[in-house]
């Protein structure tokens, strides 16, 4: 990974905001990660997106 990251999470997540569970940091290699705030060994690297509906 980059050592120039970027997070643009605001803070920790609660028990009633778990719609902010995962987060997203941009790399400065036009890539990004989204990751799990509370199992930061949870994480997917990619430099692409696409819709979840495309893996159905």
């Amino acid at each position: 990974m980059s050592g120039n990251a970027t997070d643009n999470t605001d803070g920790p997540v609660t028990d009633d905001d778990q719609s902010q569970r995962c987060a997203e940091l941009t790399l400065d290699d036009d890539a990004f990660v989204i990751y799990d705030r509370e199992n930061h060994q949870a994480w997917i690297q990619s430099t692409v997106a696409v819709p979840i509906e495309d893996y159905r």
